[in-house]
This record gives C-alpha cells, sequence and structure tokens, in this order.
C-alpha cells in the first residue's frame, strides 16, 4: 500500500486528469502517465513491465473519467449516442490490435512514437489555432456512419500507443475534420474514452507480467490498490470539468485545449534533453 504522501499525490493527479477529462474530452491520461510513470519506476518497475504498467493502469483511471463526464453530460442532455458507439467500434478494433502488437515483442519504441506524435499535434493546434475565432452549426447526428468509424480507427491507433486515451486526437480531428463543435466533440469523446479502454484493461488484466514487484498487488497489469486514490479524485472532478466547460464559450475552450497541448509537446521534448 502506498504510503501517505504518494496517496495524497495520487489522489491529487485523479483530480486534476479528472477535471481536464470533463473540460476537454481528453480522459486525462497527460497527467495520469507521468505520474504512474514515476511511481512504478519508483517501486522497481523497469521495461517492457513498466511501459506496459503506465499504460494499462493510466486506461484503468480513463474508464472513470468518461464514465464520470459521460452521466454528468447525459443529464443535461449533451450525450450523443450514435457517434459514441460508432467511434468506439473503430477505436476498439484498431487499439486491441496495436496493443496485442505491442505485447508481442521490442519494436515498440518510446521516442519514435513521441517524435511523432510531437509532429501531429504541433499541426492539429496550428491549424486549432488559425480557426478558434470559427464557429459551426453542424450536428454530430448528421454526420454518416463510415466518418465517425473510421475517426475511431486513427484514435484507438493512438490511444493504444500513448496511453492518452485517443482524445487529443479524436476531438481534433471531430473538430477540424468533420468541423463538429467543440462542446458536441468533446461530449463524443467522453463517451468513447470509456468505451475504448475497457477491452485495453481486459487486454492487460489477462496478461502475466514478466517481473512485477511483489509488494504491487495486481491483477495482471493492473495495481489496483495504487488506483483507488486516482478514480476516487477523477470520480470526483470529472463531473466539474464537464459543468465548466458547458459555461465557457467554444474560443475558450480551444485556447484552453491549445495551452494543454502545449503542455503535453514541451514535456516530451523535456524528455529528450
Amino acid at each position: 500500500m502506498p504510503d501517505i504522501q504518494t496517496l495524497i499525490l495520487l489522489f491529487l493527479s485523479g483530480c486534476l486528469g479528472g477535471f481536464f477529462a470533463g473540460l476537454l474530452g481528453v480522459g486525462g491520461g497527460m497527467v495520469f502517465i507521468p505520474v504512474l510513470a514515476w511511481y512504478f519506476t519508483r517501486e522497481g518497475l523497469t521495461d517492457p513491465d513498466l511501459t506496459r504498467a503506465f499504460l494499462a493502469n493510466s486506461f484503468f483511471a480513463i474508464i472513470f473519467s468518461g464514465l464520470s463526464a459521460s452521466v454528468r453530460l447525459y443529464r443535461m442532455d449533451r450525450f450523443y449516442p450514435r457517434p459514441v458507439l460508432l467511434t468506439s467500434l473503430g477505436a476498439v478494433a484498431s487499439s486491441l490490435l496495436v496493443s496485442w502488437l505491442i505485447g508481442q515483442g521490442q519494436w515498440y519504441d518510446k521516442k519514435t512514437f513521441a517524435i511523432s506524435f510531437i509532429i501531429v499535434l504541433i499541426f492539429l493546434n496550428i491549424r486549432l489555432y488559425i480557426n478558434r475565432e470559427k464557429e459551426t452549426a453542424l450536428n454530430a447526428d448528421s454526420f454518416p456512419n463510415f466518418k465517425f468509424i473510421f475517426i475511431g480507427l486513427i484514435t484507438g491507433a493512438f490511444a493504444a500507443l500513448s496511453g492518452l486515451g485517443g482524445g487529443f486526437v479524436m476531438v481534433m480531428l471531430f473538430v477540424q475534420w468533420l468541423e463538429i463543435d467543440i462542446k458536441q466533440s468533446t461530449s463524443i469523446s467522453n463517451g468513447a474514452i470509456p468505451l475504448i479502454s475497457i477491452p485495453l484493461v481486459i487486454y492487460y488484466m489477462i496478461q502475466q507480467p514478466l517481473n512485477f514487484p511483489p509488494q504491487l498487488f495486481h491483477i495482471g497489469y493492473i495495481a489496483l490498490y495504487t488506483m483507488l486514490p486516482i478514480i476516487a479524485g477523477v470520480v470526483l472532478f470529472s463531473p466539474l470539468g464537464v459543468k465548466t466547460a458547458a459555461r465557457l464559450q467554444p474560443k475558450t475552450i480551444k485556447m484552453i485545449f491549445i495551452f494543454v497541448s502545449l503542455m503535453i509537446i514541451i514535456k516530451m521534448l523535456l524528455q529528450f534533453t
């Protein structure tokens, strides 16, 4: 069981990750992953178990952030079942395939993927900033099924490779390709993220780690006691993020989205120095 200082840190990371998940529809992995990577490294994990552990447990937390946000969105009549289900269908297929491929060998290189992810995020952020004033009346329910499935396929691959839930890429594609209002886009993302993450968590739960520390109670790669304080913070603060987003103007949400994306890019770049 973690000590009291670590429990507080894990709880606070759940609060922060949950709030941004509800606000931006991004799952919260950008907060969970660095905290979990630090924690599991401190506990003695090394690759390939280290990478699989923080990805698996990030997905586990993302399930609760998405579900908590979606319950709040449903009560506010801002939930979109068809886009959520179709996007999830494509994402589950691609994420399970990529996760299986990661588990088959040593081909997955964090640095190579990080560079690719940074390039994609920079490009999408530039486009989002240029169009920050643009508003659209297009409704998510007006688009054909295949477009949501296609976005899901891309999202699932990024989710499996990054552990960020794919929310950043998903919301960016909804806003910039389909030109859906950003509030609808974040709502769909919040609904899809837990559905995408559940199969991944099940997959990681049935895997057997090579060398998991004996002091960590775990099922597969999921460290249950470690995740309890994170989940508590997530459940409390994810609905608050949804309520905050409802009060903000679309332009403001876009600027916050860009700011958070830039923080992730800077963090990833600092890992190379």
